[in-house]
Order: C-alpha cells, then sequence, then structure tokens
C-alpha cells in the first residue's frame, strides 16, 4: 500500500504493567479510593475493547491482542480506574501510531478526567505495539510451511491427528450425486447421528438451543438402516438410557415458555416438552437459562453439539469420542435435502408430521403450502478434537448442573487412551475449536479471563490470511457500525464486515483478483413485518451500504474502472414449483390477499439459510454455530461453539484440493446445478469469470422468482440479493418493484424499530 495507511488495520498489543498507587483527593462519590483495588480499560473509538483484572496493588502484567480495523481519526484512551472514580487516563491518537511509532513503551503521567494533567505522581506504564494486518501470511504459506499452532487466545489448543466429515443440509437424496471428482462424497447427517446414538456404549452428550424429543431422524425410503425408519428421537436416547448408557441433554431454557401459551414460547424451542418427555425416565434432560445481570431472558445458550462414544474406525473392537457440531438443532423443521421444495413433500414422511413454517402467520399443513425449506451445514469429529466438545458440554454443566452426573474420569480416561494413541493417516485434519462464552456459562476459561471472544478473533484471522476468496453462508450479516451511515452507536461493533472490505481494497490497491460470495436469507425467521425483522434487515442494509464504499472508494483511488460487484456479492436461496399431479391438497385456504395467500397462489418462497459458514481459498474452513452479529460474537450474549479446521496432506500443492474444496464445489452444485462442463470455473472463485457466471446465475434465477408467471425454478435455488450497487459504491433498492420482498410488504432495507433496544436484534 502505498503512502500513509488509511486505517488502523491489524492487531494491537498492549500490555499493561504497573501504576503508582498515588490516588487523587478529588472523587467525591469515593472517598476511600485509596483502598480499593484499581484496574485498567483500554477503548478505541469509545468502544472498549480490553479490561485488566482489579488489583489492589497496582500490578497486573497483562497482554492483549486487540484486533483493529479503525479510521485514522479514532482515538485509544488507556483509563487507570477504581469500581467507584476514574484516576486517570492518556489518549493516543490512531494516525500517530500509524505515522510516527508503531511502539509505544514507558511510564506515563495520566491526565484528569477533565483533561488537566494529573499529579505528576501518578503514572501508568505499559507497552503498546502495533502490526499491521497487510504483513500476515496467506493461508496457503502459512499451511504449507507446517508452522502454524492455532489461535492464541482460545481455551482450547489447535489439535491434530482428526478426521473432519462435513455436511450439507440434514440429509440428501440418493440421487444427489455432484457431477464432479471429489475428495469427500456429500453424507447424510442424521441417519449419521441416529447410528452414533444407536451405537453408544457409555455416553451421550446433547447439547442445543432447540430440541424436540417427537423428531424422528430418518425419514427416506432409501437407507442404510431402515430399522430406524420411524423411530422417535427421544424414543432412541430412552432405550440407550435404559441400557445404561448416560444421555445427558442440557437446553436452553427459553424462560418465555410458560403454561400460559402451552409452553411454546416465543422461539418455540420446545425446552420444556423435552423436560416433561423425559420425566421420570433414566435420561437426564437440564434446562439452563443464559443469566445475564442486566438481560437475564433476552439471550440465548445457542451451541448445537453431540458426543457420543462410538467405534473406533480402524479398530472396531476399541472406542473413541466422536462429536458433531454446527447449526442444525434436532428439532422441526430442519429436515431437508438439496430440493428444499415448497409442496411436493407435504404428503410424503418428510413433511407430513413436521410442516414448519415460521414466516407466515396462521401457516399450518391444513392450509397448505409453502413450507419453510432450510439449508443448513455441520460437520463431525472424530479424534482428539472431539475431546474438547466434550470438555465444552462438561464445563458448561458443571456451571449449571449436577457435576455428579457426568461419566466418571475412570470411565473416559481409557477412551483418551485409544484416542491418542492412534496415529492413522486418514487423520489428516487439524483442528481448533472456538467458543463465544463468558464464566458466568462455563468453568475454566484461558487464563482465568472473564469472557472468551475466539470465534469472532478466528473469523477475522480467517479473513486476514484470504488470498483470493472468501465464501460465507450465515444466518446473518450485521457488523461495523463505527463505520456506518447511522446508528454507528448501536453497539454491533464486530470487525467481520469491515475486516471482509478493506481485505478487497487492499487487493483491488494491489491490482489483484479477489472475490467474496455471501450466502444469507432474503430476511431473517420470522413474520417479515414484525418489528424485529425490520431492525435486523435495517442493519443488514447498513453493514452492506459501508462495504461497498470502501470497495467503491478503492475502485476510485486505484484508477481502475471495476465495479464494486466484481469482487463483493451478496445471494440469497429461494424456490418456485409449478403445481404436480399427485400433491398434497389441504383442506383449508388462507385468507385471501395475504401474504400466505400470494405465496401459495404464487408458488414460491424463500429457502432458509441457516448456516453458520466461511471458506477461505478452499484451505480453511470455520464452521458452527455462531452467526455473523453482535449476539454471536460478543461472548457476553448468546453463547457459541465452532471449529476451524484444515487438513495437511502430504503435497503441500494439494493442501487446496482437499475435503473443503469438494466440500464447497458440492454446496455450489446444490445452489446452482452447474454441471462437469462448469467444473474448471468453479475451481477458481477469486476470477472474474467465475464471480459473473454466479451473478448471472443469480439475476436469471430472481427474474424468474419474482416474476408474475410461475415458473419452475429446477433445482436452482441461488439468486442475487435484490439490491442494485453503483459503480461508485451506494446500495439501492432495485427498480421495477425491487423495493419489497415479492408476496410480502416488507421493504428489502427494514426499518429501524423504535421500540427495540439494539442489543436486542444486533
Amino acid at each position: 500500500m502505498e503512502g500513509k495507511q488509511k486505517f488502523l488495520h491489524g492487531t494491537l498489543e498492549a500490555t499493561i504493567f504497573h501504576a503508582t498507587s498515588y490516588t487523587p483527593t478529588f472523587p467525591f462519590n469515593c472517598i476511600f479510593a485509596n483502598g480499593k483495588p484499581a484496574y485498567v480499560t483500554i477503548k478505541i473509538h469509545n468502544m472498549k475493547v480490553a479490561t485488566t483484572s482489579h488489583e489492589q496493588d497496582r500490578v497486573w502484567n497483562q497482554s492483549f491482542q486487540i484486533l483493529c480495523a479503525h479510521p485514522p481519526d479514532s482515538t485509544i484512551t488507556i483509563t487507570l480506574k477504581t469500581p467507584c472514580s476514574i484516576l486517570g487516563k492518556y489518549q493516543i491518537r490512531a494516525d500517530q501510531i500509524l505515522n510516527e511509532s508503531s511502539l509505544i513503551n514507558g511510564f506515563f503521567p495520566l491526565s484528569l478526567e477533565n483533561g488537566k494533567p494529573a499529579n505528576s505522581e501518578l503514572k501508568l506504564r505499559f507497552l503498546l505495539w502495533f502490526k499491521p494486518a497487510e504483513y500476515e501470511p496467506s493461508w496457503i504459506s502459512t499451511l504449507s510451511s507446517g508452522e502454524y499452532q492455532g489461535l492464541k487466545n482460545a481455551t482450547f489448543s489447535q489439535r491434530s491427528n482428526s478426521h473432519v466429515t462435513l455436511y450439507q443440509d440434514a440429509h440428501h437424496c440418493a440421487s444427489f450425486q455432484p457431477p464432479f471428482d471429489l475428495a469427500a462424497s456429500p453424507r447424510r447427517l442424521w441417519e449419521d447421528v441416529y447410528k452414533a446414538i444407536e451405537g453408544a456404549n457409555h455416553l451421550v452428550y446433547i447439547a442445543g438451543w432447540a430440541f424436540n424429543p417427537k423428531m424422528v431422524l430418518v425419514r427416506d425410503s432409501v437407507l442404510e438402516i431402515p430399522r430406524a425408519k420411524g423411530v422417535r428421537l427421544g424414543e432412541l436416547l430412552k432405550k440407550k438410557a435404559e441400557e445404561g448408557v448416560a444421555v445427558r441433554i442440557m437446553l436452553w431454557d427459553d424462560e418465555t415458555s410458560l403454561p400460559l401459551i402451552k409452553n411454546k414460547g416465543i422461539m418455540r424451542t420446545h425446552d420444556e416438552d423435552a423436560l416433561a418427555y423425559f420425566k421420570h425416565t433414566k435420561v437426564v434432560c437440564k434446562l439452563c437459562p443464559r443469566i445475564h445481570n442486566k438481560f437475564p431472558t433476552l439471550f440465548s445458550h445457542h451451541q448445537k453439539t453431540i458426543t457420543i462414544d462410538t467405534k473406533s474406525r480402524t479398530n472396531p473392537s476399541n472406542r473413541e469420542i466422536t462429536s458433531f457440531i454446527g447449526g442444525v438443532d434436532l428439532c422441526d423443521g430442519r429436515y431437508d435435502t438439496e430440493q428444499h421444495s415448497l409442496f411436493r413433500t407435504l404428503n410424503t414422511t418428510s413433511h407430513s408430521f413436521d410442516f414448519y413454517q415460521t414466516n407466515i402467520a396462521g401457516a399450518s399443513l391444513h392450509r397448505g403450502g409453502p413450507r419453510e425449506p432450510w439449508h443448513d451445514s455441520h460437520a463431525c469429529l472424530a479424534g482428539e478434537a472431539a475431546w474438547d466438545i466434550l470438555t465444552n458440554f462438561e464445563q458448561r454443566w458443571t456451571k449449571q448442573a449436577d457435576p455428579s452426573l457426568l461419566v466418571p474420569t475412570t470411565t473416559l480416561s481409557n477412551l483418551i487412551n485409544q484416542t491418542y494413541s492412534s496415529n492413522q493417516p486418514e487423520r489428516d485434519w487439524k483442528v481448533q475449536v472456538f467458543r463465544s462464552i463468558d464464566r458466568v456459562s462455563a468453568s475454566q476459561l484461558f487464563r482465568n479471563l472473564t469472557v472468551e471472544q475466539s470465534i469472532h478473533e478466528a473469523y477475522v484471522e480467517a479473513i486476514r490470511k484470504a488470498n483470493e476468496f472468501i465464501y460465507i453462508e450465515n444466518q446473518y450479516f450485521i457488523g461495523g457500525c463505527g463505520l456506518w451511515e447511522r446508528d454507528r452507536n448501536c453497539g454491533c461493533r464486530n470487525l467481520i464486515p469491515i475486516e471482509i472490505a478493506l481485505k478487497v481494497a487492499s487487493k483491488i490497491k494491489a491490482k489483484e483478483r479477489f472475490a467474496v460470495y455471501v450466502v444469507i436469507p432474503m430476511w431473517p425467521e420470522g413474520v417479515p413485518e414484525s418489528e424485529s425483522v425490520q431492525d435486523i434487515l435495517h442493519w443488514t442494509r447498513e453493514t452492506m451500504k459501508m462495504m461497498y464504499r470502501l470497495i467503491g472508494e478503492a475502485i476510485k483511488e486505484s484508477g481502475g474502472s471495476g465495479h464494486p460487484r466484481d469482487y463483493l456479492n451478496f445471494f440469497c436461496l429461494a424456490n418456485r414449483e409449478i403445481e404436480r399431479k399427485g400433491e398434497y391438497v389441504p383442506p383449508h385456504s388462507p385468507h385471501p390477499e395475504s401474504h400466505y395467500w400470494n405465496a401459495q397462489k404464487h408458488r414460491r418462497f424463500m429457502v432458509y439459510v441457516h448456516s453458520k459458514l466461511i471458506i477461505v481459498d478452499d484451505a480453511y474452513i470455520l464452521i458452527g454455530s455462531a452467526n455473523i452479529n453482535q449476539r454471536s460474537m460478543d461472548g457476553h450474549r448468546d453463547t457459541e461453539i465452532a471449529i476451524g479446521a484444515y487438513q495437511t496432506p502430504k503435497d503441500h500443492t494439494q493442501i487446496n484440493r482437499g475435503d473443503i474444496h469438494s466440500y464447497r464445489m458440492s454446496l455450489w452444485y446444490e445452489h446452482t446445478r452447474l454441471g462437469a462442463e462448469e467444473h474448471t470455473l468453479l475451481q477458481d472463485p477469486k476470477n472474474l469469470e467465475c464471480v459473473q457466471k454466479m451473478r448471472s446465475i443469480g439475476e436469471q434465477m430472481w427474474k424468474i422468482y419474482s416474476g408474475d408467471e410461475v415458473v419452475d425454478m429446477e433445482g436452482v435455488h441461488l439468486v442475487n440479493y435484490p439490491v442494485s450497487v453503483t459503480e461508485d459504491g451506494e446500495v439501492e433498492d432495485l427498480e421495477e418493484g425491487g423495493a419489497i420482498f415479492p408476496d410480502t410488504n416488507t421493504p428489502v432495507k427494514g426499518k429501524r424499530s423504535k421500540m427495540l433496544p439494539p442489543i436486542f436484534t444486533t
């Protein structure tokens, strides 16, 4: 990058050593400040980014790795405090660090809160060292060297000797076979979950946001395990518990699930239903509220994990730990295939007893489709990393339930020895478990921190190491509020969208190709005209506007003639079906001219994207339960879990042609149905030809989806997100009625709620 840096973009390493014992006499609200323990906070752009422990002797010796993506006029404020007063502070502008000194180290006098110099005896010793993001090596070079050790600020270290299986959707039809020579073929998630639970000898640990014990996992007539078809999940778990397996289920306690509304709750998670279902059985089910000192009912336990002892893949006489992790809850509506049908499965075993549609008021099977199609992602771990998922469950259970109900250490020790003693060639994955969690929800956090934000840190690192392309699927895409046009103080400060925009900008200035593909739902789950949905759409539009503006500025400054959408594109998934003979005929109809009536008449609906994944350069994947918003990245809000993973083939030239590459290609085949003839084009997502092809498909399918005539989309689900982007990076509504989503009265740009506080929807 030529000239002075435009952003404070990189990592600020801050070490707080100690302070003098002098205390000013001014704080009337804190007469005995001399005896109070002191602590230090660091803010950038008025947002707190680090806090030390409270120490009586004012000696901390604590270091922080602070992720920065801030304008050069931002101010870094280091403040010395007691619980009841501000003793002094030190301020420095970001542009001073960028242009004068990247290393600041000394024993500095502090100023008073009003800016006047404090007594010369009040000093704080600290060190600031800024490392620009542009010096981060790419994933390919980092992984090829074999020296990558994983993220430092996480409870769990990077593990080797692991195997990862990646899943798209809960199930697949037998006919789904991408026409490419892939390293790994798609597998059926819920069938694998059933087989794993059925084969457990010692333990089945389930952590969930939602859980319905009446769900049937195996519904396809073409399957490996015919005995499993139609078996309810709850009955399978009760059977295993009767056999002596420790079945422990830890669910988020949705405190809005009340008898007055038949225990449905606002989020319909079935928590009370599950508790009642397993009462007086050997299955132990615990409901755990997400405890928060300010908003006790607002946030949730959002992790979705299953940990089971299974037969060893290499020696069936041995047992090992296997863990499932990702975005799929064991509950209503999640069962779907790559077809994402709206009407055609309503009289089949797939959905005749599992009709799910939360986006249309009053929707039910008796009134007919469309159902809400569901696209999701998940993973299964074997080897060392699977144990960290188990440990996370134990830490959370120990904090909010009875630890004596967990499987004894003596039983687990035998499994541990077998896991670490085997080093099989097929276990060529390295995996690290990340979390968003605080000490209220889990015991034994890393270095006794009060909060862990390693998912956010892992996302930022993944983006900074990107060299060619980024592919994201996520239920939400909100962040970087410090650079929004409006609502900059809403608290949605995660850096993921800014990091992506700055990565693209740096590539434009370096005259290098780079592409970003983001797949999100048309709108977040819920009735689209509702306050919360409108609010989230508003935040999403602000995020997009910020990103395209930065990219547009970079193109202009570089003197190029490109368009922002040559580099960044947002998509969603949708379906439209013509009527076929033999379809389910509902006994009742929706109210005329309603959203329900329109969607049924026009035979269309969005495919709800619930995935939470990022793929970088086909070399690295991050997948789990975390959305791209502040709730999931904060650590003090929703609890989350994810993994970052990559393969280590002997031939380093194949590092981006393994299972992650196969997974991305399989996902793209599901969304686009591009055949073998476009194989070469899809192999290189950074190329402009690939970008243009994906955008062309999205534009064509949006016209089919939004048009008046009912035209079958024939299995192609990718549509462009309905916005227009100018060459300057301005985001506008589509012309020709594109300001609202089809069949609704919902503006695509959303609307800021006058009722809901931002902390609720960001």
